[in-house]
């Protein structure tokens, strides 16, 4: 493990990956994550993290890659939803991570395709947590599609943590490190709570 590139920071990714799945942040269905680790060069997490592997991840498990989804290091399978991870991580210097992951309190907005509004403080000045079209998992326009959300939000998305909506199937968000990108998958859960149970209060 000594020889392993970018060790701290694969350390860090293990124990993210864990509170993800204990959180009940993801579940079995999906969820990968990225971290940009130097220009070119971002370490991401393997095809079937969830489903095979429970979140229950060693750092040599994650692979790293370049913008081209070239493996340089690791023996795992990429995830087929790499590509919306790099055109993110390659194309806006102020996001060093993205997290995508099927959320407990997110997935009733998901399955209807509706906007997680901003219910607390941690949210304020972000806004709701918006949708793109339903677009085929998997496909390299879902990513695109991913990343034109992005895009239609740079100015946000240079200054703050962010999230969208993927209908059917998840959310995505960013933030400047590690540290901020799964605060970003905290804070939209709590708000998706809040919004589920008002009525009820």
């Amino acid at each position: 493990m000594s020889g392993l590139s970018y060790l701290e920071m694969r350390k860090e990714m293990t124990a993210t990956a864990r509170l993800i799945w204990e959180r009940r942040l993801t579940n079995a269905a999906g969820g990968n994550f990225a971290v940009r680790v130097e220009e070119n060069r971002i370490l991401i997490s393997p095809s079937m993290m969830s489903e095979e592997k429970h979140c229950i991840l060693n750092p040599e498990d994650f692979l790293l890659i370049d913008y081209n989804e070239n493996i340089l290091e690791g023996s795992g399978r990429l995830s087929r939803e790499s590509l919306m991870h790099i055109l993110i991580l390659q194309h806006f210097k102020e996001i060093g991570c993205t997290i995508h992951a099927h959320p407990f309190y997110c997935m009733p907005y998901v399955a209807k395709a509706k906007p997680i509004p901003s219910m607390t403080e941690a949210t304020m000045g972000r806004g709701d947590v918006g949708c793109i079209k339903w677009t085929k998992a998997y496909t390299e326009e879902l990513s695109r599609n991913i990343y034109n959300y992005f895009e239609e939000h740079r100015e946000l998305a240079e200054k703050k943590p962010i999230g969208v909506i993927m209908p059917l199937h998840g959310v995505v968000v960013s933030g400047g490190d590690i540290y901020k990108a799964y605060s970003m998958l905290e804070r939209i859960e709590c708000d998706a709570y809040c919004a589920t149970v008002q009525n009820f209060i």
